[in-house]
């Protein structure tokens, strides 16, 4: 075996010179932050809502002068939550068909209120210290929507 030649150790050094300056593998991006996934995720499910909300007054537009104001309240929360618009459409969530009256529709609004609330609670939980602050607040919320969706204005 020959030993190496000078020049075959500078070229080698030369090499591994070169190799420490490149730029490391960039090809994964890194893992997306867990609360911004979280707040888009929060985002759409309170988009589902305000269409639900939607929905309730398109069947009944006696009910928009009561539902408007609850509806424009998630519109605040998505706004708090996701403010950029959205770059696609969201999608959209299979809402069940409007109940055949004002009341049935009412409850059925209640309903999702009391589902959306107890999600916000255990999703606040998994969430950073400023998210489950604003988590906490829209579930407090919804929990006041589905008290106020139960109250007969009679």
């Amino acid at each position: 075996m020959h030993a190496p030649t000078r020049r075959t150790v500078l070229a080698t050094g030369a090499v591994l010179a070169l190799a420490g300056c490149l730029p490391a593998d960039e090809s994964a991006p890194p893992p997306p932050d867990p609360d911004l996934v979280l707040r888009r995720r929060v985002a759409a499910e309170v988009r589902a809502l305000v269409a639900a909300y939607a929905a309730a007054t398109a069947a009944f537009p006696a009910l928009a002068a009561r539902l408007g104001p609850l509806a424009a309240e998630h519109d605040a929360h998505v706004a708090a939550l996701d403010p950029r618009p959205p770059s696609t459409p969201p999608p959209s969530l299979p809402m069940p068909p409007t109940p055949a009256t004002a009341t049935a529709t009412l409850d059925r609004l209640a309903d999702l209120e009391r589902s959306a609330a107890r999600r916000r609670t255990s999703q606040s939980l998994r969430a950073g210290s400023d998210l489950a602050r604003l988590l906490a607040s829209v579930g407090a919320c919804n929990a006041v929507h589905a008290a106020l969706l139960g109250q007969d204005d009679g």
